[in-house]
C-alpha cells in the first residue's frame, strides 16, 4: 500500500528537516515579524479584554498560538471604527505569511 503523502500542516507541524537551520531562522524571524504585528494591532484595543489579548500575544511562542488568537483579537477589533477592516486584513496578511493555508473560508478577512 503506498504512503499518502502529508499534508503541508502536518509537515509544518513536524518542523521539517533537523538540518535546514537556514529555514529554521527565516521562519523564526517571519514569527517575530507576525508576533509584532499582533502587538502594534493590539495597541488599539483597549480594556480589560485587550490587557488579556496583549498578555496572550506577548507569551505566543508558535505561529500556531497566534493563528488560534485570531478570531479573539479579530473581534476586538470590529469596535474601533472604519480603520479596523484595514488593521485585520493586514494582520490576515501577516499570518498568511506564516501558516499554511492560514484562512478557512473564501473571504480572508472575514475567516475565524
Amino acid at each position: 500500500m503506498p504512503a499518502t503523502p502529508a499534508s503541508p500542516v502536518i509537515a509544518w507541524l513536524a518542523g521539517g528537516h533537523a538540518d535546514d537551520k537556514p529555514a529554521r531562522i527565516a521562519a523564526r524571524r517571519n514569527f517575530v515579524h507576525v508576533k509584532r504585528c499582533f502587538m502594534a494591532v493590539m495597541e488599539h484595543v483597549d480594556g480589560r479584554r485587550g490587557e488579556w489579548l496583549k498578555h496572550q500575544v506577548r507569551h505566543a511562542n508558535e505561529a500556531i498560538d497566534l493563528w488560534l488568537l485570531r478570531g479573539a483579537v479579530f473581534d476586538a477589533l470590529t469596535s474601533r471604527g472604519p480603520g479596523a477592516l484595514q488593521l485585520r486584513t493586514e494582520l490576515q496578511h501577516a499570518l498568511e505569511s506564516v501558516m499554511p493555508s492560514g484562512t478557512e473560508g473564501d473571504d480572508p478577512v472575514m475567516a475565524f
